[in-house]
């Protein structure tokens, strides 16, 4: 059975000030997003890939991140969810 996903994401740097005691922290997030294309939660910094050839795309798509302006905590609808593979 294919499991079927119902959202979007990309990658993005979000400045995480809760996890630096109110102060600027940017970090490099998968985000994900809802059917409005509001930013709605965001994984754990990571950076793995299941082969050299994804992992390219991986890549690619880092890099695309820093073209874009950093996302801030009060740009998530609601209260920011970490995504967890749990």
């Amino acid at each position: 059975m294919t499991e079927e996903f119902d959202f979007t994401w990309n990658y993005r740097i979000v400045n995480t000030k809760t996890a630096n005691n109110g102060e600027d922290w940017y970090c490099l997030q998968e985000v994900v997003y809802n059917e409005d294309g509001k930013p709605e939660g965001y994984g754990a910094p990571c950076l793995g890939s299941e082969s050299m050839e994804s992992f390219g795309d991986v890549w690619y798509m880092m890099q695309e991140a820093m073209t874009l302006p950093p996302l801030q905590e009060e740009d998530f609808v609601n209260q920011p969810q970490e995504i967890t593979n749990d």
